[in-house]
């Protein structure tokens, strides 16, 4: 009986640690999951940013690994509209940004969430779906091929983002208090 709970245990723990297992921040970057668990606008497009650079872009569920140098970042979404969020980040941590699709005029539009990993639920439903899919990967080529093509767009979305702050409107952050501290 002992051995039975004892094995019981042990692949229950197993069970456990593995559907929450998330590869470590290196300990000189920081690490943003751009996650869209949502099959809500599953045809339109989303494409992601760290202020000029592409960092990818995809339709429907999935998200994006994004390794990146700790301190400030602006990090954006794009679709019919545009999203921002400013980021303060530690070396040596993870942090998620949930694309939420929202209704647009033609085309679903995107709201980027900072998550915040206290929330138990949000964080094991996250956690639950990362461990489902593998992320979106693009080649170096691929981006920059993308990159180019989208350089206006980039200069635009910029812009916005200027304007708004001028304007007085709020803009999301990510704080350094908010990295998930499960790994």
């Amino acid at each position: 009986k002992k051995l039975f709970i004892s094995i019981a245990v042990y692949l229950f723990g197993s069970v456990l640690c593995t559907a929450q297992d998330i590869t470590p921040a290196p300990a000189d970057k920081a690490v943003v999951y751009f996650v869209w668990p949502s099959s809500f606008g599953f045809a339109i497009n989303f494409s992601y940013f760290d202020s000029a650079r592409l960092i990818g872009k995809f339709n429907g569920t999935g998200y994006i690994r994004y390794e990146c140098d700790p301190g400030t970042h602006l990090f954006w979404a794009r679709s019919e509209n545009k999203d921002f969020v400013e980021a303060d980040l530690e070396a040596g941590k993870i942090y998620f940004l949930e694309a939420i699709p929202q209704m647009g005029g033609i085309k679903a539009g995107v709201r980027l969430a900072p998550v915040d990993p206290k929330s138990q639920k949000k964080m094991e439903k996250l956690l639950k779906f990362l461990n489902k899919k593998s992320p979106e990967s693009f080649t170096p080529e691929q981006l920059e091929e993308e990159q180019k093509k989208m350089d206006d767009v980039i200069k635009r979305g910029l812009e916005k983002y200027l304007q708004e702050k001028e304007a007085g409107n709020k803009v999301e952050r990510l704080e350094r208090t908010m990295y998930y501290g499960g790994q």
